[in-house]
């Protein structure tokens, strides 16, 4: 009995490893950072209001809309220091509040519309 056990084990662990690795079909396949990146768009205004707030369209969860919110700050106003980031609900809506002061020494505070993926739905 004791020789059959090791025999056993080392029969079932493949087996059991092999149906670990199994990917399941009703889950959605993972996705890269380049393929994310690549289907998220803006849209909206200039950032100034909750009124002109960028849009952040194509984003799932903060993981890609994060980033792209980084993106956009970058685009707009190059290097930035970021000062501070809050997350309001104004008329329904979420959104990511952030104040920068860019390399010019301006402060500035820009509204993205962060409806599109938080909170994030399930």
């Amino acid at each position: 009995m004791k020789t059959l056990l090791p025999v056993l084990f080392l029969a079932l662990v493949p087996g059991l490893c092999a149906v670990a690795e199994t990917e399941d079909p009703a889950m959605p396949a993972k996705v890269g950072k380049k393929e994310a990146a690549s289907r998220i768009t803006y849209k909206g205004g200039d950032g100034s209001s909750f009124e002109e707030a960028v849009v952040i369209v194509g984003a799932t969860s903060s993981m890609d809309g994060v980033p792209a919110e980084r993106k956009w700050l970058k685009k707009k106003y190059g290097s930035y220091e970021k000062l501070q980031q809050r997350l309001v609900q104004h008329e329904g809506k979420f959104y990511d509040v952030i104040t920068i002061r860019t390399k010019k020494g301006k402060e500035v505070v820009v509204y993205f519309d962060i409806s599109g993926f938080f909170p994030a739905r399930g």
